[in-house]
């Protein structure tokens, strides 16, 4: 794959096709493989497939290429080679999240490079729990900051509502930190390309598109403490407005503002 999609034209839309129907959990072998799954024990398992990761089911999956996935271990081995298989991904509805350390040069100035890294640690790993435990998928970490996808297959219908969880869960866990962390959250949903990306050398999962581009702008203005929800999150999550805050938000590199909500 070297950035244009040179297929033929009946793989790319079969490509696209499978994964449409992966990416919102109605493709037949996934559905085939997954009521197979959930007879073996147990929790937890691949978001995709439904393989077990533990326990004596645990031990089969491994045997049989089921294993966690070394990138992602929400996913199997399995499931993260066939989807490699198939460069492409198509447009779905999904919500994505942006977490960012408010002026992290203030404060990494404050303390050592060894001291700032653990720090970092710290927080990488409480947004990945945050993250995980709400079904979604941490995307990449940026330096001081996070990127997670929430995406129908894997939380079903309410991926906007996961969102917003994950987004509540991830602060509620910073403020607990003897030295909490400025953090400013940006949540939005709508339409992004998902799947793979990359060259031959070099590919990895993850989302593209004018919605990837909105939560990280909100994400990026969100004050420390506070989450921004895009007014199609909220509206998607079924968010209760009632004593929320609703403004109209100007976004860099976008013509019209944007209606969002302040948790």
């Amino acid at each position: 794959m070297n950035g244009s999609d040179d297929r033929r034209p009946d793989v790319a839309a079969e490509d696209e096709a499978l994964w449409r129907g992966v990416l919102l959990g109605t493709d037949p072998v996934l559905i085939k493989g997954r009521r197979f799954w959930m007879h073996v024990p147990s929790d937890p398992r691949c978001k995709m497939c439904f393989s077990p990761f533990s326990g004596v089911g645990g031990v089969w999956s491994r045997v049989t290429g089921h294993g966690p996935a070394p990138r992602n271990p929400l996913l199997c081995g399995f499931c993260s080679r066939q989807l490699a298989k198939h460069p492409g991904g198509a447009e779905i509805e999904l919500s994505v999240l942006f977490g960012d350390i408010r002026d992290s040069t203030t404060v990494a100035e404050s303390m050592t490079a060894t001291e700032y890294r653990t720090v970092l640690q710290r927080f990488y790993r409480i947004a990945s729990e945050a993250i995980t435990t709400h079904d979604g998928i941490v995307d990449k970490f940026l330096g001081d900051g996070v990127m997670a996808l929430f995406i129908p297959a894997f939380t079903g219908e309410s991926h906007a509502g996961r969102a917003i969880d994950s987004a509540r869960a991830l602060l509620s866990r910073i403020a607990e930190m003897p030295e909490p962390l400025p953090v400013g959250i940006g949540v939005h949903t709508g339409t992004a390309f998902a799947g793979v990306v990359g060259t031959d050398e070099e590919r990895d999962f993850s989302a593209l598109g004018d919605a990837v581009n909105v939560a990280a702008r909100l994400g990026s203005i969100a004050n420390a403490g506070q989450v921004l929800v895009s007014l199609s999150a909220a509206q998607a999550a079924g968010l209760a407005f009632d004593g929320l805050i609703r403004q109209s938000v100007e976004l860099k590199g976008r013509q019209e503002s944007l209606d969002v909500v302040a948790l």
